[in-house]
């Protein structure tokens, strides 16, 4: 049997079976209300009160409470400012101590409701090393009770961050998550007896694997979130059901992976943006997916490995879905009431009116200014011209600059002809030409140095020789798939062959705990069925080229506005002796660029070209994924002369250049002079960034 609280416990007393009353029910009767005076009077009780302390300097629990009441206190109220001696000897109290070993401490509940954190004092954990109280006053240290005997806690009414790992593999029963919280990766993991975790309000972010192995924690329920993370519930053991009733700033493709109960997913709430197609992947139950409130476009379309899953159901309102067949929506919008869109609007102004969001993931992927511009077309359908306008005027406000799009848009009929809408038309266009417009933008970039950096250090490529190259060479078969020909054309083949044998995937990241290298990315790829991001597919051909014997590099082309457009793309650049110069290849969209002569180009003289005016050539068949064609005017004078503003490489081409404790130190910036960018070490040598390697 299961007990959640101590009353219940009494349960364990039972009436005598037939008893009626007479003396042996009225010696029961006593006896239970003797027993029951005992457990409420003993200082270590199960229904004791909990100690109340004021630890009034840090560090000074240990001789507030004493050795003597140490292993006997069940209950704690702890008011005043805990540092690492504090929380060290808190652990104790809950059965672990610095070590993580057992120890006879009772302390099952704890109330840290008036309590704040401070840096100083002893490790309290060893837990990869010693651990360290080093946050803010409102952070929950990380580790904090992992391991422990607490089975209840309550935490201040706001936080700012629950740590990682806080509370794992403890024997937590039910916790409430503080007002505007973070909560960290792992922080309830194997939390086995968790059964109820109550959400906040506003929710800031939700860490990867947090309820991972909580195999007692059934359902789910969130209200306001800024972020649900990439497996945000992966291997949720127990849970059977999660809702979001409340605005979801952004939520990731595959937030749910591997949660074997999972049946049911309910988005009741506003869902402003989400990440890449799959909603969840590897759910066996997983049977309904229900959008029963309103949610402006977005990128999710499909599952993976939910084989119960056979379409979405659409009660309220999207807007547009990445694959309609799976989330079906409509222009129509009937369904939903004015009343339902002015309460949307009253749950998002305080988004638009703050300062900064509360996190930096949600500050890069929550674009205010396409939000308000689809509420205004929300507006604009509901027949509300007023509130239209006025949300209209908010994403002119936030950036939005798309006027051409914005003059057709038919959702906006209803405002045509106002003068209110003509002069937010005016101020779009004003905007997209100093912030959008690509090429004006590249146009009147500065300048590189005008002199050479007498000091700026070489770039350097491993040999063929390499043994780990060698393996790239020998697994892949390199030399069969360039087949003949001269330099060129082999480069081209296996290029081609990368494309069509790993499929771009932007949204997919890296797959998990596997390293960053040509074979080990392969490997995954395949037994996974699944693609790269145009870093990882860059890495990977640059290694084939190296193998081959051809200096390479991947490069990251990045745009002005990186820290609001986290957008870039990165392409490889080979080393062609033929030509003796660098040439583009793009495993992302099976593409290179060319002069009008049919001369093979590298980014930056790409960059100039675009900047001058001058022609250039995209291949014909250049396409993503075989789905879609890539022109000219799309790839290169858009896409392209976006992300070419900064461009950034590894100091030393590799096997393996990218792992996750790599030194940033190698990792040098192209950047026009006078910029900010967006890595370091930067210079402003176009000439060193290009120079040829040395045989």
């Amino acid at each position: 049997m299961k007990h959640t609280d101590s009353a219940r416990r009494f349960s364990i007393l039972p009436w005598p079976k037939g008893a009626k009353g007479g003396k042996s029910g009225t010696c029961m009767a006593g006896c239970t209300m003797l027993l029951l005076l005992l457990l409420l009077c003993s200082p270590s009780g199960l229904l004791a009160r909990p100690r109340s302390l004021r630890v009034a300097i840090p560090g000074t629990l240990p001789s507030l409470v004493g050795e003597s009441r140490k292993y006997t206190l069940t209950a704690l109220s702890i008011e005043g400012t805990l540092n690492g001696t504090d929380l060290r000897f808190l652990r104790e109290m809950a059965g672990r101590d610095y070590h993580r070993q057992s120890t006879a401490g009772r302390l099952r509940t704890l109330d840290l409701s008036r309590a704040t954190f401070a840096p100083g004092g002893e490790a309290y954990i060893d837990k990869d090393g010693p651990q360290h109280v080093a946050g803010g006053p409102l952070t929950l240290p990380p580790f904090a009770f992992r391991e422990c005997l607490l089975e209840k806690i309550v935490l201040p009414e706001r936080m700012d961050t629950l740590g990682t790992g806080a509370f794992e593999y403890s024997a937590l029963r039910s916790i409430r998550i503080p007002e505007g919280s973070v909560v960290m990766g792992w922080a309830f993991n194997r939390c086995e007896n968790l059964e109820k975790v109550e959400m906040p309000q506003h929710l800031a972010e939700l860490g990867q694997n947090c309820f991972r192995d909580c195999g007692s924690l059934g359902s789910l329920r969130f209200h306001d979130v800024e972020y649900l993370p990439y497996h945000a519930f992966e291997e949720a053991t127990g849970l059977e059901e999660i809702v979001v009733d409340g605005t979801l700033l952004h939520v990731d493709g595959w937030f749910c992976h591997s949660c074997p109960r999972l049946r049911r997913i309910e988005f009741a709430g506003v869902v402003l943006t989400t990440g890449g197609q799959p909603i969840a992947s590897r759910c066996p139950q997983l049977r309904e997916i229900i959008f029963s409130g309103i949610s402006l476009p977005m990128g999710f379309g499909s599952v993976e490995d939910c084989p119960l899953m056979e379409r979405c159901s659409v009660t309220g309102y999207v807007m547009r879905s990445a694959d309609e067949q799976f989330i079906p929506y409509s222009h129509s919008i009937g369904n939903v009431s004015p009343g339902r869109v002015r309460e949307l609007l009253q749950g998002m102004s305080k988004y638009f009116e703050s300062s900064r969001l509360k996190n930096a993931w949600s500050s890069r992927l929550f674009d205010r200014g396409n939000i308000a511009y689809n509420l205004a077309c929300i507006l604009a359908l509901k027949g509300l011209k007023d509130e239209a306008l006025e949300m209209l005027g908010k994403s002119v406000e936030q950036g939005y600059a798309q006027y051409r799009h914005a003059r057709q848009d038919s959702d906006l009929d209803i405002l045509h002809g106002d003068a209110r809408f003509l002069w937010l038309l005016g101020q779009m266009e004003e905007t997209w030409k100093r912030e959008y417009d690509y090429l004006n933008v590249l146009r009147h970039a500065p300048a590189y140095a005008s002199r050479p950096l007498a000091d700026a250090p070489a770039f350097t490529y491993a040999p063929p020789s390499d043994p780990e190259l060698l393996r790239v060479r020998q697994y892949f078969r390199l030399d069969s798939i360039a087949g003949g020909g001269d330099e060129i054309s082999q480069m081209k083949r296996i290029m081609y062959w990368l494309h069509d044998e790993i499929p771009h995937d932007g949204s997919g990241g890296f797959p998990d705990h596997t390293p960053r290298n040509a074979i080990d990315l392969h490997k995954a790829c395949k037994a996974r069925e699944r693609g790269l991001n145009c870093r990882g597919l860059a890495l990977v051909l640059s290694e084939m080229y190296l193998a081959m014997g051809w200096p390479a590099r991947a490069i990251t082309c990045q745009p002005r506005r990186y820290s609001s457009d986290p957008d870039c793309h990165v392409i490889t650049v080979v080393w062609s002796r033929d030509l003796q110069k660098w040439v583009w290849m793009d495993p992302s969209f099976a593409a290179f660029v060319t002069d009008e002569n049919g001369l093979l180009l590298h980014p930056g003289e790409v960059r100039q070209r675009l900047i001058d005016g001058r022609q250039l050539v995209l291949n014909e068949d250049a396409n993503w994924n075989h789905r879609s064609r890539q022109t000219k005017e799309e790839y290169l004078e858009n896409y392209m002369a976006k992300n070419l503003y900064y461009l950034s490489a590894y100091l030393h081409g590799r096997f393996g250049v990218e792992t996750p404790d790599r030194n940033r130190e190698d990792y040098y910036t192209l950047a026009p002079e006078g910029t900010e960018a967006p890595n370091r070490p930067a210079l402003s040598d176009e000439a060193w960034f290009w120079q040829a390697p040395a045989e």
